[in-house]
């Protein structure tokens, strides 16, 4: 199969992904959402929430509602899924990308302030990382994909980051959805162009028909 042809039809399949791990985390993963003023998660009733996995961030404020994020934990740090999401509502823009992009996006008119706040090294402000948290509260929710095979995480992350990212960009209703996205003004420009709050993996295509395939048989797993 020609490169072209390839990358045509893993545009197809990414789509078909992204509705079946959308309809999947909607239809049986609990719903946590972050408590507005609280620092702190709310869990639905009785809900057991899995210890490792990925975690599907998604926009509440979208019509539709839509996945902005996909994520997991380190495979060296067992049961880390809820610390993981957990950090990135509490913690600052120096330990969490999320709320980098957050913030790049609610300053982006405001270049001195970007500047600094783009800095590794410096600390963010107190007045922008609360708009963050603020942010977080009121526009995202997390859904969760199980997993208890760690060796799997770090392909099943970069598998599901790809295809949510390209059709984002290539599914016409799920581009709708993000015209009012605050990300479309992140400083970050893969982050502004495929409409999620990732950098890592969004471009990552297949090489060739084999590793096209080897990722259809790894999501059919998890996702079916």
């Amino acid at each position: 199969m020609k490169r072209e042809d390839l990358l045509v039809k893993y545009a197809e399949i990414s789509t078909d992904i992204y509705r079946k791990l959308l309809d999947k985390v909607l239809a049986e993963s609990p719903i946590v959402r972050f408590d507005e003023g609280k620092a702190a998660l709310t869990f639905p009733g009785e809900s057991v929430l899995p210890l490792n996995g990925v975690y599907v961030m998604l926009d509440k404020t979208c019509d539709p509602v839509r996945i902005v994020r996909v994520g997991t934990h380190e495979v060296t740090s067992p049961n880390g899924l809820l610390p993981r999401v957990f950090n990135h509502l509490v913690s600052s823009k120096n330990r969490s990308i999320l709320r980098k992009h957050i913030g790049s996006s609610l300053l982006s008119g405001n270049s001195k302030k970007l500047g600094k706040w783009l800095l590794k090294k410096e600390k963010g402000d107190a007045a922008t990382e609360a708009a963050v948290t603020d942010y977080i509260e009121k526009h995202l929710e997390v859904a969760f994909l199980p997993v208890n095979e760690l060796k799997a995480l770090p392909y099943l992350e970069k598998y599901l980051i790809s295809a949510v990212a390209l059709a984002t960009v290539t599914d016409p209703g799920l581009m709708t959805a993000r015209a009012e996205w605050l990300g479309n003004s992140c400083d970050d420009p893969t982050v502004a162009e495929y409409g999620v709050w990732n950098d890592d993996h969004v471009k990552w295509r297949p090489k060739d028909e084999a590793e096209l395939r080897k990722l259809v048989r790894t999501l059919d797993k998890y996702l079916s």
